[in-house]
């Protein structure tokens, strides 16, 4: 014959503790969820990085000099391609 484990005995009022402790936890990542997918929050973080970046590139920041440089090389090379092709 084989011996179960036995469950451990839980009162009522720790059974509801814990799913309180549960929901409250699963509202905090519904709203978390929520924040990330919200289109508005999403345009506003990234209105407030390329602000950010502008304000980094007006400083001097290395990084995002070379950064803009390297998008400004990227677009002067689509745009004279384009120019070439277009005149042929």
């Amino acid at each position: 014959m084989s011996q179960q484990p036995q469950a451990s005995k839980r009162s009522a009022e720790e059974i509801e503790a814990d799913l309180r402790r549960a929901r409250e936890e699963l509202t905090r990542t519904v709203d978390e969820i929520s924040d990330r997918l919200d289109p508005k929050k999403q345009a506003q973080a990234a209105a407030d990085k390329g602000r950010a970046f502008v304000e980094d590139v007006k400083a001097g920041e290395p990084r995002a000099v070379q950064i803009a440089a390297g998008v400004g090389a990227a677009v002067a090379g689509i745009v004279g391609l384009a120019l070439l092709r277009r005149n042929r």
